[in-house]
């Protein structure tokens, strides 16, 4: 028995809506979480379970549903793929951020933790790039 394809699509953007809002939940308690000092965990944990569930069903649906956008150069970018990299860019950085408030609460000394989680990555980032060309160009 298949599947039908409009199945599938309900599946895929479910799993993008999961994504978004496990994301801004997660977003929200940190936020309050430096804002008042006691919350309850219970937007943390439904949020991490939302989030999983958003890329349990992205990552179960085959890559000729994703939703594609054509660059200049050609290629394709698969919107659902970009989605998770961005909700994931974005959870890094306010886990970095209430974890430099936390330490700037409690120790007095802000320890720039989000600059070097920035950097980090976009040197990461830079050197992937830069390998995946030279892989590509030597193809």
């Amino acid at each position: 028995m298949s599947i039908s394809s409009k199945t599938i699509n309900v599946i895929l953007l479910s799993g993008v809506v999961f994504l978004f809002i496990g994301t801004f939940s997660i977003i929200f308690y940190f936020i309050m979480c430096s804002v008042i000092e006691i919350i309850s965990p219970l937007y943390f944990f439904i949020g991490w379970l939302l989030f999983a569930i958003g890329v349990f069903f992205i990552g179960i649906t085959p890559r000729k549903y994703y939703h594609t956008l054509k660059r200049g150069n050609q290629r394709t970018l698969g919107i659902e793929l970009f989605i998770i990299g961005l909700c994931g860019l974005i959870l890094g950085t306010f886990i970095s951020i209430a974890v430099d408030i936390y330490i700037y609460r409690n120790d007095g000394v802000f320890p720039f933790r989000t600059l070097l989680f920035f950097t980090a990555g976009f040197t990461a980032g830079s050197v992937g790039f830069i390998i995946v060309k030279k892989i590509r160009k030597e193809k």
